[in-house]
């Protein structure tokens, strides 16, 4: 009888790390129980709670409106509607961050990655900006997970109509969720096709699966306000915020000044469709009127999608504290350097076109997320892709230690 090989158990201690990881979320969510921090969180929860409770997709309760993207408020609402309140809806993140590791196990190349889960689980955990994340209202971590499913369809080794589909509805839920999806769609299948993961008639369906519905919200939005507003009609604020005379690179909403618009879009009396394109045009305007300055904005929002460090606005100050900046700074740097070692070793182990494509979109969508405002919160989707890579070159070294070692026959 030849020899046997013991199976070490990488899967299961992935899986018990997961499940450390998911219960101290639910310490964090049902025992230190966060209050609201963010403005953000408080509209995300209007939206969800008029929803169930008021006319409809409402933000004062009265009138209906197309100011935010629907996604995450429908995600929220279907908690709130099964009797889940705010440590309910913190915990429902953490699961999908939950899910979306056990995804990005299976996303790097490679089928036989036993160990993929648990050195996934692990980067996680070094990367706590995440975990913070999940605790708060905020919708990256439910697009972090409808991002990595899409990408887990778009590079399935067999593909078919169906799957194709699949991939766009993941898309289409994605974008609703956060808009800039959009233009990270079509840098996903172009740079999928130019890798041959995919071919053309396989991004016309997945564009028509993303179609349907980004197509249903517009519906709405034409029948209700007699307007076509495909996502949400706040688009024209954020080109705003990101191009005028006091937008700084690393800054948000909370410490870029853009009062003087809103002023003037009150002075004239204009509705929320109106504003929209009125901020939309004085953006565009100052754009062309400052040619050399909007460039090198442009290009510094583009470097600060890769920053440590962001402005806060005086109000989050008490909140974001420096302790919590330098532990950020660090865990992304962490990162940062994995990938290069990963870079530097591409020479003895090739990038895979699986790997090419997260890096790719991993760099383009800095010059996509650029054209409105780059955020660290924003960022944190895509540093999935960066997980994906590392964890399987990380496997990929390991693996001499990972392999079933041959016993003795009895």
């Amino acid at each position: 009888m030849g020899p046997t090989f013991s199976r070490p158990p990488w899967r299961a201690a992935g899986l018990v790390l997961l499940a450390l990881y998911l219960a101290a979320g639910a310490i964090y969510s049902f025992v230190v129980t966060p209050q609201l921090r963010f403005t953000d969180e408080t509209k995300y929860l209007e939206l969800s709670h008029n929803l169930l409770h008021g006319p409809g997709y409402s933000l004062d309760g009265v009138h209906l409106t197309a100011a935010r993207p629907p996604g995450y408020p429908f995600f929220l609402a279907t908690i709130e509607a099964t009797g889940g309140g705010g440590s309910a809806m913190r915990f429902a993140q953490f699961i999908l961050l939950g899910a979306t590791v056990l995804l990005v196990g299976r996303l790097g190349p490679g089928s036989d990655r036993p160990a993929g889960l648990l050195i996934v689980t692990v980067l996680v955990a070094l990367y706590p900006v995440l975990f913070y994340l999940s605790g708060t209202l905020y919708p990256q971590t439910h697009a972090g997970f409808l991002f990595v499913l899409a990408l887990t369809f778009l590079t399935a080794p067999t593909r078919g109509p169906g799957l194709n589909l699949a991939t766009g509805l993941a898309f289409g839920l994605l974008i609703l969720v956060v808009p800039t999806f959009t233009l990270t769609l079509i840098v996903v299948l172009a740079a999928a096709w130019m890798l041959r993961l995919i071919r053309w008639r396989d991004g016309f369906l997945v564009l028509a699966g993303a179609s349907l519905f980004i197509g249903l919200w517009t519906a709405r939005n034409a029948v209700e306000f007699h307007q076509f507003v495909p996502l949400a009609s706040n688009s024209g604020a954020n080109l705003l915020i990101g191009n005028c005379e006091n937008t700084v690179p690393d800054g948000g909403t909370g410490n870029i000044d853009s009062s003087r618009y809103d002023r003037e879009a009150t002075a004239l009396g204009l509705d929320e469709f109106q504003r929209d394109r009125y901020y939309r045009n004085a953006a565009l305007a100052w754009i062309e009127n400052n040619p050399g300055r909007a460039t090198l904005l442009y290009f510094e929002k583009a470097a600060n999608y890769f920053n440590i460090y962001n402005e806060y606005a005086p109000s989050n100050q008490a909140e974001i504290t420096p302790w919590k900046q330098i532990l950020m700074a660090a865990s992304y740097l962490l990162l940062l350097g994995l990938l290069a070692w990963r870079l530097a070793e591409s020479k003895r182990f090739p990038l895979t076109p699986r790997e090419k494509l997260f890096l790719l979109v991993y760099v383009l969508s800095a010059f996509t997320m650029a054209i409105f405002v780059t955020r660290i919160r924003y960022r944190l989707p895509y540093d999935f892709l960066v997980i994906a890579v590392v964890a399987a070159h990380l496997e990929r070294r390991l693996r001499p230690w990972l392999e079933p070692t041959p016993t003795k026959p009895t």
